[in-house]
């Protein structure tokens, strides 16, 4: 591994992580929007970034009012949503990529906050939190992340190609 990509994931990871703990108040919990989740799209164009944003995933859930289960469910459901959207990447279809965090978070967050607060598993407690952490998941991903890349990918393209060669 090059220098110029360990300095890369650490940046992004930096990144996530201070974003993530920095805005707190609103990164937890049942109704949550991660601004740093827009950082999940760069594991669109090059795969060394499922390893980054996964490690400032895990960064930031060391401080997470969940502990232990953060620090493992939710790094995990970076990771699989990480790896979704960079095999998405290759069909080219980044709208479709920029949907899997929104699904994949909503719903192993959800179980993540039944477990962890100890509410009683029913459907209607599970539709509940995939709700409020799809929405806010929805708003970042979706309305946020993808306009900008997309906007990145079609005006701005040496930057997709820095991203792309790190």
């Amino acid at each position: 591994m090059t220098t110029k990509r360990i300095t890369a994931i650490a940046m992004v990871a930096a990144i996530y992580a201070v974003l993530t703990t920095g805005l707190g108040i609103i990164s937890y919990g049942p109704i949550q929007i991660r601004f740093a989740e827009i950082l999940n799209l760069l594991a669109y164009f090059n795969p060394v970034f499922i390893f980054a944003v996964t490690l400032g995933t895990f960064i930031a859930n060391m401080f997470s009012p969940y502990g232990l289960l953060d620090m493992i469910i939710g790094t995990s459901a970076s990771f699989i949503s990480l790896v979704l959207v960079w095999f998405t990447g290759k069909i080219n279809n980044m709208f479709l990529a920029s949907f899997w965090p929104v699904i994949i978070n909503a719903v192993m967050i959800s179980f993540l906050i039944l477990i962890a607060t100890e509410t009683e598993i029913t459907f209607i407690s599970f539709a509940g939190f995939a709700a409020t952490v799809g929405a806010g998941q929805f708003i970042v991903m979706i309305l946020m992340a993808y306009p900008l890349f997309k906007f990145l990918t079609l005006k701005h393209e040496r930057i997709i190609e820095m991203i792309r060669n790190i």
